[in-house]
């Protein structure tokens, strides 16, 4: 090795080190910043965010209506029977009325008539799906048949995610399917509360851990109100959601580092990183507007 070469590899190596010593300095910093304690949020603020929401919900509504994805306006639905506001009723009546009412049941009927439970295809069928797609409609329907199908037996198993750990919103997806056989009672009550006790200190460990504010940590403190554990909700996670609201509203998937010129801004994301300008969006804020409906109630009970 010449001496030029012998130079060049000694500095890259100590850049490197240098480069590495950043990235956990500033790993680190932001964990902290992620746990740190702070007080209580009040549900008067709570309030105020939440009615913001539902504001970017209305203005919204025409571009949003016709989304491929009924389990948000599920979680609209869930979000106005726990609010009883009027304005989110009044949206969520007219999507009810527009495209639930005028079109015949199918597969994710159940999430709005509690009564209706189809009878699945055969698996196959759902051979295209996500893992944790075919699971919910398991959950919807309660079919015994899909009961015992592999995909979905290895579903009621805590460590299912440890299988699919670069699919970050595995855990909350898990649990989503679990709440819903938990609602449609489909049994397995023994096997399902284990899981999800388990599934539980996933969550709150992946919200210690992952500081990037955006769809997935919304999505994690959501999951954390639905299992009715508010008391192990960090006050510092909620803030970070309220603080994450964009102006007009409502949420992306965005967590900004650094402003770039012409709106762009180079941040976290659900891939790690990403650039992009901020945008709200309805997967985001559907999950936002039913938290923070579920977040009003529980600050009430627990100030």
């Amino acid at each position: 090795m010449t001496m030029s070469n012998y130079l060049f590899f000694k500095i890259s190596i100590r850049l490197l080190a240098l480069l590495l010593a950043i990235s956990l300095f500033v790993f680190s910093w932001s964990v902290l910043q992620n746990n740190r304690n702070i007080e209580v949020v009040t549900p008067e603020d709570i309030q105020k965010h939440f009615e913001k929401s539902v504001s970017w919900l209305e203005a919204n509504y025409s571009s949003v209506e016709n989304t491929a994805n009924p389990i948000l306006w599920w979680m609209i639905k869930q979000a106005a029977i726990t609010s009883n506001n009027e304005t989110l009723n009044e949206i969520y009546f007219k999507y009810k009325t527009d495209h639930l009412d005028n079109n015949p049941p199918n597969l994710s009927t159940p999430m709005f008539n509690q009564y209706f439970r189809p009878k699945l295809p055969d698996i196959s069928v759902f051979s295209k799906l996500y893992d944790y797609q075919t699971f919910f409609f398991y959950a919807l329907s309660c079919d015994e048949n899909f009961a015992v199908e592999p995909l979905i037996r290895k579903q009621f198993m805590p460590s299912f995610c440890s299988l699919h750990f670069l699919r970050q919103s595995c855990t909350t997806h898990q649990v989503m399917g679990l709440r819903f056989m938990q609602r449609n009672q489909c049994g397995y009550d023994e096997v399902v509360n284990r899981t999800i006790s388990k599934l539980k200190e996933i969550l709150i460990s992946e919200l210690t851990w992952d500081f990037r504010v955006g769809d997935i940590y919304i999505q994690r403190v959501l999951m954390m109100l639905d299992l009715s554990v508010y008391s192990e909700v960090k006050p510092i996670w909620i803030k970070n959601i309220l603080s994450a609201q964009n102006g007009d509203g409502g949420w992306d998937d965005l967590d900004p580092i650094i402003y770039l010129g012409n709106d762009y801004f180079l941040g976290y994301s659900t891939q790690l990183f990403t650039i992009k300008k901020m945008k709200s969006d309805f997967h985001s804020t559907a999950q936002a507007i039913w938290l923070l409906s579920m977040l009003v109630e529980e600050t009430k009970k627990h100030p």
